[in-house]
């Protein structure tokens, strides 16, 4: 299954720009968390933490990210010479994810005003949810244009966003350090970072679209697209539904059954463990455009050998990575999060076997840059049923701990149910 050397060199090289940024982006989460933990304690910690579930929820199943349309269709139809195609296909996944956006801001502070009390947000914290719910907005476009700069291979740029993005978070939370910060700062450190780091992706985007192959993105307003990026969008609008709501619907049903503390316990474990899982991420990241290009251009067996490559890549790593925090779970909850947050470390243990699992199956991108989404909802659909579930039988009887084993089994299901989705094609892509 060879894999040509421009094609190896292509995603190794995102990749290593991505991990960079990735490296970047988590440094900047622990000294956050670090910060914040401190600062607002167990239970403010689970006040924020429902914060930002809920606003991140609304957004989630109000806006549409544009980048997976992009970076699957857009290359498409670069590679068959529709560069004015291409173009519009870039202006209809921003103008559909901004548009969107303050749709989802709208309801945000229409719930906050009505619904605080059913949300578990405390009346006090209305200010920090409406600021909050302005992250969604400088976010709504940042898939768009990281996936402009992945196909321009100019991912350098992000970097430089990136570092943006988290030196002014970092500037606002250190003022709040010194100062005697609470909740509405630590809110705003992420508002202020997430702005910037949009602005300046934008920015950049817009620098580099003529070598991406969009050239002609500022020569229409046009966002007349074919049929199927319609259908794939609206696909992608389920998929990443689903996805939100499995994300954050278990700190928000956690917050319904449990203390504020049991919130702030779990929420923090979770995010320890998507920190450690953000290097997988990047490679599947890096590997889409290309796979994508791959199947459209019917070299299925370089296809074939992306994926055994970047797969073993990403189960070495991730053996070495979850080996170092199962070890060494309670010196790295304690140090990341402070010693009122010692109780993270049992979780820890528990989250790990759904986290490997879930970290390694790089194949679970497969779908995606084949044009499919079907796949990934029927998966995620699963993975939220199994959640959802799990919390309602769990958490009454064991709390945070209840919620961190239904956490690890719904990531193991979803992946499972996404395996025969993932052989049919892996069949086909001999017949490409």
């Amino acid at each position: 299954m060879p894999v040509s050397p421009e094609s190896h060199r292509l995603i190794t090289r995102q990749t290593l720009w991505l991990g960079t940024v990735t490296a970047v982006e988590v440094l900047g989460a622990v000294a956050h968390v670090f910060v914040a933990a401190r600062l607002l304690g167990l239970e403010g910690y689970g006040a924020l933490a429902i914060i930002v579930a809920t606003t991140t929820l609304i957004h989630g199943l109000i806006a549409i990210p544009g980048g997976d349309t992009l970076t699957t269709f857009a290359t498409r139809s670069i590679t068959e010479g529709r560069h004015q195609e291409a173009a519009a296909i870039l202006r209809f996944s921003l103008a559909v994810s901004f548009g969107l956006s303050l749709v989802a801001y709208g309801a945000i502070a229409l719930l906050t005003l009505t619904a605080s009390g059913i949300l578990k947000i405390d009346e006090s914290h209305a200010g920090a949810v409406m600021l909050y719910g302005l992250v969604g907005i400088f976010l709504a476009t940042r898939t768009e244009t990281l996936a402009v700069l992945r196909l321009a291979d100019r991912l350098r740029a992000n970097l430089a966003c990136s570092v943006a993005d988290n030196a002014t978070r970092l500037a606002v939370l250190g003022v709040a350090w010194f100062a005697g910060g609470d909740l509405l700062t630590v809110v705003s450190a992420t508002v202020a970072g997430a702005a910037v780091g949009s602005v300046g992706m934008l920015v950049v985007a817009g620098i580099f679209a003529r070598r991406a192959g969009l050239s002609e993105v500022f020569r229409s307003l046009s966002v007349r697209v074919p049929r199927d990026v319609v259908a794939f969008h609206a696909g992608t609008y389920g998929r990443t539904t689903i996805g939100v709501v499995t994300e954050n619907v278990d700190t928000i049903l956690v917050a319904q059954i449990a203390g504020t503390a049991d919130v702030g316990l779990y929420r923090a474990a979770r995010q320890i463990i998507d920190m450690t899982r953000r290097p997988f991420h990047l490679i599947r990241t890096s590997a889409q455009p290309v796979l994508s290009r791959q199947w459209f251009t019917g070299d299925g067996a370089a296809l074939r050998g992306t994926l055994v490559r970047f797969a073993t890549y990403s189960v070495l790593i991730a053996i070495v990575g979850f080996s170092v925090l199962a070890i060494f779970r309670e010196p790295i909850a304690v140090l990341v999060l402070g010693p009122d947050f010692v109780d993270v470390a049992p979780l820890l243990l528990i989250l790990i076997p759904g986290a490997f699992v879930a970290s390694t199956s790089i194949f679970s991108g497969l779908p995606l840059a084949t044009g499919r989404i079907l796949p990934l909802i029927v998966s995620m659909l699963a993975g939220l049923v199994v959640t959802v579930l799990g919390i309602a039988w769990l958490v009454p009887l064991y709390l945070s701990t209840g919620a961190a084993w239904a956490k690890t089994t719904s990531s193991i299901v979803a992946v499972v149910v996404l395996v025969p989705f993932v052989v049919e094609i892996w069949r086909r892509s001999h017949r490409i």
